[in-house]
């Protein structure tokens, strides 16, 4: 969002208490918020209490991600967790930041929390204790430069005059409009686009746009990880042959999708 759209909600009601929910790299766009500074001003001028969602920073593909945090600490709750980085989807580990400004929220959250959550399960626990105690910083520039250059791969052969599609900047996302497409909406088209080619993407009225926008989200994950990652550390350059040989599966579906868009 920019400033201005956020000032622009706040001041119809300047008596509301307001949470701005900042989700960098974003999912569904795989895109990062670059106007934290201006944003920062709106948050201290307005008393804006922000939740900065991190899941995905540390899959940020140039290495330099930057938190709202650093801009106004005061007001900033952090979310992080193990799930995206670490290829732990469905374990759902995470936890919070809270500054100590914040501590009456704080320990509100943590007696709702109390009467809401057991524990922990026994397995995420010890898998949790090895990833933060070793030094995963050569797992993560690999898995960097790995998503890095499949996402690109996928945002080159799909961009064109029929698709709107930005350059993937974190995460494991894209998301393409589709703009010659004609359906009543993005569910109807995804599942078209599903039973016609066999891409499975989801449709952009699931994230909260316009189900009459043809626009959808596109995960580029469907490869074996680990031995693309045998092959590839994170300083080794990757062409396209190597894309195509351990994410066949990616390039075949993007191949797909290409002929599906450009299709009449």
């Amino acid at each position: 969002p920019t400033a201005n759209e956020i000032e622009r909600i706040v001041s119809k009601n300047k008596d509301k208490n307001y949470l701005l929910i900042l989700n960098s790299p974003n999912n569904p766009s795989g895109q990062i918020c670059n106007n934290l500074e201006e944003i920062s001003l709106i948050v201290k001028k307005y008393n804006i209490l922000v939740l900065s969602d991190e899941i995905y920073s540390e899959l940020s593909f140039e290495d330099n991600y930057k938190s709202i945090a650093n801009l106004c600490p005061e007001k900033t709750i952090i979310s992080n967790g193990l799930s995206k980085w670490c290829g732990a989807g469905g374990w759902r580990l995470g936890h919070f930041i809270i500054p100590n400004e914040l501590k009456k929220l704080r320990n509100s959250m943590k007696v709702l929390a109390s009467e809401t959550f057991t524990s922990v399960s026994a397995p995420i626990q010890h898998a949790a204790v090895a990833a933060y105690e070793k030094d995963m910083s050569k797992y993560i520039n690999s898995s960097r430069n790995i998503l890095k250059n499949v996402g690109e791969y996928v945002y080159n052969n799909l961009q064109s005059n029929k698709v709107l599609i930005s350059k993937p900047q974190g995460g494991f996302y894209l998301m393409p409009e589709f703009l010659d497409k004609k359906y009543k909406s993005s569910e109807e088209m995804c599942t078209d686009l599903l039973n016609n080619t066999g891409v499975a993407l989801l449709p952009g009225s699931d994230f909260g746009f316009s189900k009459n926008k043809m626009i959808a989200r596109l995960s580029f994950t469907d490869f074996n990880g680990k031995e693309f990652m045998e092959n590839f550390q994170s300083d080794k350059n990757i062409k396209v042959e190597d894309i195509e040989k351990f994410a066949p599966k990616i390039t075949e579906g993007t191949k797909r999708l290409k002929v599906w868009a450009e299709s009449s």
